[in-house]
């Protein structure tokens, strides 16, 4: 998988997109698939949550990506996903707010990496079905990004992060 970077990214990106494949190999995303990974700042974050998601306020995580069939999730969004007329497979957009990452990271006491492997996993589950609206998908979705984050070599749990 092809994954297209803008913006300055808070942290070494190797372990994010190993993050990012770890979430989606299961599924069958094929490896031609790109997807596109931004980092931006709270003002535009809001700006795109706002607009995007009717919620003004910044986010950690935005997803946009191909319609996909009703109940799709998983494998059976991975088959459903259609290429452009040029044979590309655009997986879709993940948008992370690095400071908003960064604040969150302090919180759980966890490392920025951690954080932004996790967000980023989050992110690409989205892009195959995966909600986090009912406390059953919201589970769902913490363990799948949590152990995708730890197969990309990000230890779990809590980090000694310097408070600033």
């Amino acid at each position: 998988m092809r994954i297209a970077v803008r913006g300055e990214a808070p942290v070494e990106l190797a372990p994010v997109r190993a993050a990012i494949r770890a979430a989606l190999r299961p599924y069958g995303v094929p490896p031609d698939a790109v997807l596109a990974l931004a980092f931006v700042a709270d003002a535009e974050m809001r700006e795109l949550n706002r607009r995007h998601r009717g919620k003004a306020r910044t986010t950690d995580v935005l997803s946009f990506g191909q319609d996909l069939p009703p109940g799709a999730k998983g494998a059976l969004a991975a088959v459903s996903l259609r290429r452009e007329r040029d044979g590309t497979l655009e997986l879709g957009d993940l948008v992370i707010g690095a400071a908003q990452a960064r604040r969150q990271a302090r919180r759980a006491r966890r490392s920025l990496a951690r954080e932004v492997a996790f967000l980023a996993a989050h992110g690409a589950l989205h892009l195959l079905g995966f909600e986090d609206e009912t406390r059953a998908g919201h589970a769902e979705m913490v363990r799948l990004g949590h152990a995708a984050a730890a197969v990309a070599g990000l230890a779990p749990g809590r980090s000694a992060v310097a408070k600033r």
